[in-house]
């Protein structure tokens, strides 16, 4: 990955990764394979200056300053590596890792103590160091730390040693034993800035009054902002007085600062993280993916990840969850939203509150949001990331643009139209579409989700011709929900075609349940994504095998004839010019039809819920006047009432008032009655029925909500449908009637007029 460069990037060989081998998950400044911050020559520096400095005084405190997340401790690391090869000898104190001000001292002087090796000093120097620790520094102070206790060495050194024992006499001991050294010790001390107010005061007053010994220098690491916000929470300083600073002064002689980094070691260090998270998940980024990281690094991520820990911070949380959606998500989104999760959560709760909005949910949409402009929506939501309280309002208004489409479209001031954003969005598995965001803010792909492992794993059996564990839990989701199945097969289609011998077979036996299953108000009902995908997979088959398929299937059984016709049918209306296929389907697809609908007569007609959508099939693939003729056959043999055949002409699909959903009665249809059965027809043989018009008055509304299995209702309702044409008809007559015959001067007038 390169996040400063435009050029192609080849992706490295993935590699198992040594024990000891630097990594993310490394306490150091950058935790990756090299250098990416030239933290070497920066250690080199900074040594050679406390080096400098110890040619000019006998003892002297150096400040390292820099923000948290640095890198101040592993570059004091390799400042101490650098002075010990410089003969110095090194002392470290940590006064964070202390529960209270006494065990600190002790620790402090332990350290000091022990930086020194034995054999150059000697025990009675370090017993000296031992009682003047314990008569300076609090009581209790010396406990616990060998050879710093009053029951040891120094008991004993007191047995042989007279003279002043006073705390400045021990001291002054204490000091002329250092002048006599070989070599300089360096004390360093770290995370001062995690200390308490009262801590951070007890570890400078040690560092100030008790500590500046000959040859012995320190070096304090700190973030300089919290070190001053900690002094002035304190009655030795005070807030806004100023002698934060003044204070810092007297107690720092050098100040060493860590240089912010500068954009290209920014990129070098995230470059290299994301190379060794490739490199250990076996992730290959494409191009198109390489471009949207590069996109929301120059946008947002790159004012945010300002120091090695927030990059290490972000990459280890993309490396440590990255396994749970490996392949169903993708990488660039998912950088991008664990992101929000790690830096700015109450953002990314703002996105899962306003999720129906953002995905453009039409359900979820008020009539308000519909009708408001660009402008406003942007002015919007706008306030509405300003209220999440983010430290870059700008930079994350721009990542969400980038993520979601809807949100784009408002900061541009202007609407997206057409679905090939969506379709790309869906194809990569972004998470600016309902069908994937939820594995973007869950742990891993929710158990709702269909994997796309699991299609991927199908497809490949299919492929194979083999039925094996994933075809079979792919068949059992899609007999719950057969939409979401459909959609990945057929991206699974386009990405490597499947072959129809196997493909049909299963779609067949999905096609008659999916049916029923409700695909809401504005959504196509599955078994058109069925059509669609046999349609697809049927071009990519050789012309006379797809054809044979196709006959095969219209004679297998009910739904492999439904689907077959339906697929001829589609065919036609779709092209002026058919598939080839379907062309020479067709002929053996009608003969199929009327043999199946001839058989279907054996049987009442309300035992055939599907049968207007056969009927449909047989009136486009053969002649009308066969399909009228078989239908009446069926009517007036007695097999099929007239009345229930026109109920089923009555269609059901899905209504909602954006909270709840139902089945609903579609519109009666005159042309579809004309066209199956002839209107004429029908109403000789239907008996007049006027009070039904008189129950149910056209002005007024008429409840279309419907249980599936409630033919009853749809009959009543072609009944009053051809009340209606019958009044209408009446109307028409007798305003005819009413009409004065014109004279042959009148219509002689009305001709030449015309």
């Amino acid at each position: 990955m390169n996040f400063g460069r435009k050029d192609p990037v080849t992706p490295r060989t993935p590699r198992t990764l040594a024990r000891n081998t630097k990594s993310l998950y490394a306490d150091d400044a950058d935790g990756l394979d090299r250098d990416v911050l030239n933290r070497k020559r920066l250690a080199t520096q900074l040594g050679r200056a406390v080096r400098d400095l110890a040619e000019e005084t006998e003892s002297a405190v150096v400040g390292l300053v820099g923000p948290w997340g640095a890198g101040k401790s592993s570059l004091l690391g390799q400042i101490e590596k650098d002075l010990a090869e410089h003969d110095w000898y090194i002392g470290r104190h940590n006064p964070w890792a202390y529960s209270d001000l006494a065990g600190s001292a002790a620790g402090f002087f332990a350290s000091l103590r022990d930086a020194v090796p034995e054999d150059v000093l000697g025990k009675e120097w370090r017993a000296v160091v031992g009682e003047w620790v314990s008569k300076a520094a609090p009581l209790g102070a010396a406990g616990g730390v060998a050879g710093v206790d009053g029951s040891g060495a120094i008991g004993a050194v007191g047995a042989v040693i007279t003279g002043d024992r006073s705390p400045a006499r021990l001291r002054e001991t204490a000091a002329e034993g250092l002048t006599k050294i070989d070599h300089p010790v360096l004390m360093v001390l770290d995370d001062l800035d995690r200390l308490a107010p009262d801590e951070l005061l007890y570890t400078f007053k040690l560092v100030r009054l008790l500590g500046r010994l000959p040859n012995v220098y320190y070096l304090l690491a700190y973030d300089e902002a919290t070190l001053t916000d900690l002094l002035e929470s304190t009655d030795l300083v005070g807030e806004g007085t100023g002698r934060a600073q003044q204070y810092l002064e007297k107690i720092i002689q050098v100040r060493l600062e860590i240089p912010p980094m500068l954009p290209e070691q920014q990129a070098a260090l995230a470059n290299a993280a994301i190379d060794e998270i490739c490199a250990r998940r076996g992730i290959t980024l494409s191009a198109g993916t390489n471009r949207r990281i590069q996109q929301i690094w120059q946008d947002c991520l790159s004012t945010y990840l300002d120091q090695p820990r927030s990059v290490k911070r972000l990459f280890t949380q993309v490396d440590a969850t990255w396994p749970d959606v490996a392949g169903e998500v993708d990488f660039s989104d998912f950088v991008a939203i664990t992101f929000l999760r790690v830096f700015e959560r109450p953002t990314l709760d703002l996105v899962v509150d306003h999720r129906a909005e953002i995905l453009q949910q039409a359900s979820a949409f008020s009539f308000g949001i519909r009708q408001e402009s660009p402008q406003d929506r942007w002015a919007r939501w706008k306030q509405r990331i300003a209220d999440a309280g983010p430290r870059h309002p700008g930079a994350i208004e721009a990542l969400l643009a980038h993520l979601f489409i809807s949100i784009r479209g408002a900061r541009e001031g202007q609407t997206y139209a057409g679905s090939s954003y969506q379709d790309d969005v869906t194809q990569r598995m972004g998470v600016g579409t309902s069908e994937h965001f939820d594995r973007y803010v869950q742990v891993g792909v929710p158990e709702s989700d269909l994997p796309e492992s699991t299609v991927r794993a199908a497809a490949d059996e299919l492929r194979a011709g083999e039925y094996g564990d994933a075809l079979a839990e792919l068949v059992r989701r899609m007999g719950q929900d057969a939409a979401p199945g459909l959609r990945k097969l057929r991206r699974e289609h386009l990405s490597s075609p499947l072959p129809a011998s196997t493909t049909l077979p299963l779609l067949n036996s999905l096609y008659l349940p999916a049916m029923d299953q409700k695909s809401g108000p504005l959504g196509l009902s599955p078994n058109f994504s069925i059509i669609g995908l046999a349609m697809d997979v049927l071009d990519k088959t050789e012309t006379a095998t797809a054809t044979t398929l196709v006959e095969q299937m219209a004679r297998s059984d009910a739904a492999g004839l439904a689907l077959a016709a339906d697929c001829v049918r589609m065919a036609f209306k779709d092209s002026d010019t058919p598939r080839p296929w379907a062309a020479g389907a067709k002929t053996p697809v009608a003969a199929a039809l009327d043999d199946g609908i001839r058989a279907f007569a054996s049987q009442p007609a309300r035992s055939h819920p599907r049968l207007l959508s056969y009927l449909y099939d047989h009136l486009h693939l053969a002649e009308p006047a066969n399909t009228r003729e078989l239908l009446w056959e069926a009517i007036d043999s007695g097999a099929w009432e007239l009345r229930e055949v026109l109920g089923l002409m009555i269609p059901l699909g899905q209504a909602s008032n954006g909270e709840a959903t139902w089945t609903s009665m579609g519109d009666f249809s005159e042309s579809t009655i004309e066209d199956l059965l002839g209107v004429d027809a029908v109403l000789a043989r239907i008996p007049e029925q006027p009070d039904l018009l008189e129950r149910h008055d056209p002005n007024d509304y008429f409840d279309r909500r419907v249980d599936d299995d409630d033919l009853g209702a749809r009959i009543e309702y072609a009944l009053i449908g051809l009340e209606r044409v019958r009044a209408r008809r009446r109307k028409e007559t007798e305003t005819a009637d009413a009409e004065p015959t014109p004279t042959p001067d009148e219509g002689e007038q009305l001709g030449s007029d015309t």
